[in-house]
């Protein structure tokens, strides 16, 4: 790429970056003071807050709060069995004593450590706001604190911004959307009774949290756009500023022009990077996110459509398209849940530098969650037992880590999803989540009987998914579709019935390239991802004149369509669909049956008799 830096002057006359320059300049005393900056400011707040005797006017209120935020919290349930909590509670703990910066025997600083004597509780609390851990740093604190309170009980807590987990396994997981909800709630419920002063304070405080904490969709969507139209400039203020960007390859020839650069120049540069600082930095890691881009590669590479993933900066996260024939199963989660699915699959970077995958269920209406995850359970998927309880929301059910050695590398990115998505432990898991949900869905048809015995035979070979031909030949050769009517092609089959050839003298041809016919109508059987076969049957991109009468006529019949799919714009639209696991990919004569089956399915039938009455 060639750098110009009279492109710098460009961002004034960008309306997007004035209302984000705008937004992270609004006037804070607390960012005055830097407090947004510094871990043992945020210590500072913290120390405050937990003491009873201060005069926030919480009294107890914040450590009891916490306390049951952390016994509450799906990452500590295994810690509960081997501590009596209900002390914790209950008590008044009216007389809590915080300590910071508590020097231990090494030389190391403790931020927090919060005594309980009423109920011989001690709280070692390690505060990690933009901070990683050192070696051994969290074994060295709860060494001290087991030696100097021996008769009491040590509850060691990692708070973080974004729940990382603590590389010691006996320490407790709290983030500061926990601090930022109890903070919240308080000044919601009690604004009467606290004193304007306080009240302001905290709000400041709430507001440098929410910033860190909250994504604002609006706002990444923003800096996406100004970093497309300004990537130059932006790339140009911040990597001249920041010299560790030089070990990165892609900005080998911008450091070759900063460097040629007179030192006024230079200085200047640096003026206006300092005065738009916090924008300017918001921008670039938003839009040069490499863990970002590297997923729309990814997606790419895998054929995943755009309607089901989140190009998130910081969590990308998709579904597969086949589950969204769930839905009527699983249930629709509470609004807001990421893709508006009850389950979700999302990628993250984890705090010692490794890439991470997930797979969850989510807050689904409890008769169906309850219903999932007992029939994931049969099909040999594990979970926390806790995750059956009445008003448990979120469940993991996978997670899975791989080493990435340069995180400024895309490629490395990519190849890191690629072995955690094409991993034989996570195609193994596709596959019972779709016996699982063929199990609820044979329930509903009054069909209990689900033969456990031929689970343990599903093929789960993820890499090798291609239609048997000799199935799809053998079905074709059964229905008189000639070879000219249908195409084999990796995992799909598609094809025509004669009716869709003749409805074309009437409604004509498609008004764009459609598979590799342009007709009415297609349908195509699909290898899933997660070991299904899918028949679909879809009506085409037509003239929209001519589209619209197909649909106004169906709709007439019976059939059911969306408003979308009424718009002179609409293209594609799916008629019928249906999937069936296959146990074996590699029998034959089961592949066809399953193909027999979904073809022959009564409302399949239904429609294509419909469609030959046009």
């Amino acid at each position: 790429m060639s750098y110009s830096f009279e492109t710098i002057a460009q961002l004034d006359h960008s309306k997007e970056f004035a209302h984000l320059h705008k937004k992270f300049h609004q006037f804070n005393p607390l960012k005055v003071l830097r407090v947004d900056h510094f871990e043992i400011r945020h210590s500072n707040v913290l120390a405050w807050l937990l003491d009873p005797d201060e005069n926030h006017q919480f009294g107890s209120l914040f450590i009891r709060k916490l306390l049951s935020r952390l016994i509450t919290r799906s990452e500590n349930e295994e810690k509960l069995t081997n501590l009596d909590y209900l002390p914790l509670l209950y008590s008044s703990l009216t007389d809590t004593l915080v300590y910071r910066e508590v020097k231990t025997s090494t030389g190391r600083f403790i931020d927090l450590l919060v005594e309980l004597p009423s109920i011989k509780v001690v709280l070692v609390i390690e505060n990690k706001f933009h901070a990683s851990e050192s070696e051994n740093q969290l074994k060295d604190y709860l060494d001290y604190a087991r030696d100097q309170y021996r008769d009491y009980t040590i509850i060691p807590v990692y708070l973080t911004l974004a729940s990382d987990a603590p590389s010691h396994p006996e320490y407790w997981a709290l983030d500061y959307h926990d601090v930022l909800d109890i903070i919240s709630q308080h000044l919601e419920l009690n604004q009467e009774v606290i004193a304007d002063n306080i009240h302001d304070f905290l709000t400041y405080y709430t507001a440098i949290l929410h910033e860190e904490l909250v994504e604002d969709d609006e706002s990444i969507q923003m800096a996406l756009e100004v970093y497309q139209m300004n990537q130059i400039a932006i790339d140009t203020l911040f990597v001249s500023q920041h010299h560790e960007c030089r070990k990165q390859p892609r900005f080998k020839d911008l450091y070759l022009q900063i460097d040629n650069l007179t030192v006024s120049q230079q200085l200047a540069l640096k003026h206006i990077y300092d005065k738009k600082k916090k924008t300017i930095d918001y921008i670039f890691t938003i839009g040069s996110n490499v863990l970002r881009q590297a997923f729309l590669s990814f997606a790419q590479i895998e054929e995943i459509p755009q309607e089901v993933y989140n190009a998130h900066v910081k969590v990308p996260n998709f579904i597969l398209p086949e589950w969204q024939d769930f839905d009527e199963i699983i249930g629709k989660p509470e609004q807001g849940y990421w893709l508006g699915h009850g389950l979700i699959i999302w990628f993250e970077r984890t705090w010692d530098d490794n890439l991470k995958i997930n797979v969850e269920v989510g807050p689904v209406p409890y008769v169906n969650r309850i219903q999932l995850l007992n029939a994931l359970e049969i099909q040999g998927v594990s979970f926390r037992s806790s995750a059956k309880l009445e008003g448990k929301k979120y469940t993991k059910i996978y997670t899975e880590a791989t080493m990435i050695s340069d995180w400024a590398d895309k490629q490395n990115i990519v190849e890191g999803m690629e072995r955690l998505y094409n991993d034989d432990q996570f195609n193994n898991l596709l596959r019972q989540i779709a016996t699982a949900i063929e199990s609820l869905v044979k329930k509903e048809e009054q069909q209990n009987e689900v033969e456990s015995a031929e689970v343990s035979i599903l093929d789960i070979n993820p890499k090798k998914r291609i239609i048997p031909k000799d199935a799809f030949v053998k079905f074709a050769m059964n229905h008189g579709i000639s070879s000219g009517l249908y195409k084999i092609k990796n995992h799909d089959a598609s094809f025509l019935v004669p009716i869709f050839r003749e409805l074309e003298n009437i409604y004509g041809v498609t008004r764009m390239k459609w598979w590799w016919h342009d007709s009415t109508f297609t349908y195509w059987y699909e290898r899933l991802k997660d070991g299904r076969l899918k028949l679909t049957l879809e009506l085409g991109p037509l003239v929209p004149e001519k589209r619209l009468s197909i649909v106004e006529q169906l709709e007439e019949m019976g059939v059911g369509f969306s408003v979308k799919s009424k718009l002179p714009s609409a293209r594609y639209t799916r008629i019928f669909s249906k999937s069936v696991v296959i146990r074996n990919w590699e029998d034959v004569e089961e592949v066809y049956q399953a193909m027999e089956n979904l073809f022959n399915d009564s409302i399949n039938q239904s429609l294509l008799k419909l469609i030959e009455s046009l």
